[in-house]
């Protein structure tokens, strides 16, 4: 068994590396998950929003991950922006707090999104489990 926890994940078929049980990692997904709505990133969704996701969103409508997915077909005509996120960590269970701050293709913010997300740690990598919207005003 020696040196068998260094290569666990690949025992295991799994192509993720081990992700770091820290406010840095999470903060990363977090900037990795707008990308990937943005850039209309499938794959990357796919992984970081865990099977039993659900997001209310600002409209106050529950969509699960396949929802969320099939979304992605549909072109965004607006960018996004995080700022002031928080991250902390209680030991297997993450939570992220911001602002998502939408603009149109102008560059004039059209609303304001305060978010929650959490995030658990599975098999040795942090999946998403909810998000909550709610609409702020601009400034």
């Amino acid at each position: 068994m020696i040196g068998l926890s260094n290569f666990t994940p690949l025992a295991f078929g799994r192509e993720t590396p081990v992700q770091n049980r820290d406010e840095r990692t999470v903060l990363r997904i977090e900037h990795e998950w707008l990308r990937a709505l943005v850039e209309r990133d499938h794959a990357t969704l796919e992984r970081i929003l865990a099977d039993d996701f659900i997001d209310s969103t600002w409209k106050g409508e529950l969509r699960t991950k396949s929802q969320v997915l099939e979304g992605l077909s549909k072109p965004l005509p607006y960018s996004q922006h995080l700022q002031n996120i928080k991250i902390k960590v209680y030991g297997s269970m993450a939570l992220a707090r911001g602002l998502n701050e939408i603009s149109d293709k102008n560059g004039r913010i059209v609303t304001r999104i305060r978010f929650t997300d959490i995030l658990l740690y599975r098999h040795g990598n942090w999946e998403a489990v909810a998000a909550q919207e709610t609409p702020v005003s601009p400034r």
